[in-house]
């Protein structure tokens, strides 16, 4: 994948930005601001950082985008060796608060329908 298909995917899923609203926070036109999404235009390093701004990430997450899950698993012994177990799955913080709220809903309706027998059994 381009660099321009990583900007439009991270802005439109991720950031739910419009083309307008990037151009205007970068300083160019709409045109100069979709041929950079189109891969029509490099993007200088400078642009790269001004995104990574906007899109509060790094620039490496720009270049390295990817829509699939993506897991790694850092380790740490405890015994000289330093680190931390990390599992990342590649969520957005959008779509962790989603399913928290679905979970939270489904909570909500098994307590109900608990309520529910223990008043029939009453």
């Amino acid at each position: 994948m381009k660099i321009g298909n990583n900007i439009k995917v991270i802005r439109e899923n991720e950031k739910n930005l419009k083309q307008e609203d990037v151009a205007k926070s970068l300083g160019i036109s709409l045109k100069a601001y979709s041929n950079i999404e189109n891969n029509v235009s490099d993007i200088t390093l400078t642009r790269l950082f001004e995104l990574a701004e906007i899109f509060d990430c790094t620039p490496e997450y720009i270049l390295n985008y990817q829509e699939k899950p993506t897991f790694t698993n850092h380790f740490n012994n405890y015994e000289g060796n330093h680190g931390v177990n990390i599992m990342y799955q590649g969520f957005t913080p959008e779509q962790i608060k989603n399913l928290e709220k679905q979970l939270h809903a489904s909570e909500q309706k098994a307590n109900a329908l608990k309520n529910t027998m223990r008043s029939s059994k009453n």
